[in-house]
């Protein structure tokens, strides 16, 4: 399990898991504040920085976020953002330097801030590899005791 800083106002709305090869799953869960990207990116890249090393290019799906800025500065780097139709919509690629790259789960903005939370904290404590299905089944409701999607 590994912790996203805490002295980072968007510590809470996000959650990392360790890392697999697997196909499908997660490197942890983000919850931004909406949909727009200008300005939850800059957090957001600050604390995967701290993981990944300096980030350099950050890919999502235009039609989770209409709207984006075509690069972020920050720390004197320019790092690209860039639309890209993933293969889960509700996901954002974050690169790094050196091939380490983490792909997230977005939860959507509109979710409880309670539902979120728990979310959250069950990535965060979860010792087995998480897919975009599971989550996205925690994050609706449709997720029964013993890991049933229902």
């Amino acid at each position: 399990m590994a912790d996203a800083a805490t002295d980072s106002p968007s510590a809470a709305r996000l959650a990392l898991c360790e890392h697999s090869d697997r196909r499908g799953t997660v490197d942890g869960a983000w919850w931004p504040p909406d949909y727009l990207l200008r300005d939850a990116l800059l957090d957001l890249v600050s604390v995967m920085s701290l993981t990944l090393g300096a980030v350099r290019r950050v890919l999502y799906d235009p039609s989770l976020f209409p709207s984006a800025p075509s690069r972020v500065i920050r720390a004197n780097s320019a790092i690209s953002v860039d639309q890209y139709s993933l293969v889960d919509r509700d996901t954002i690629y974050v690169m790094g330097t050196h091939a380490r790259n983490a792909l997230l789960y977005v939860v959507p903005p509109d979710t409880a801030a309670d539902r979120a939370a728990d979310l959250l904290g069950k990535v965060a404590g979860t010792a087995y590899p998480v897919s975009v299905g599971m989550l996205r089944a925690m994050a609706t409701g449709r997720l029964r005791a013993g890991g049933e999607i229902g």
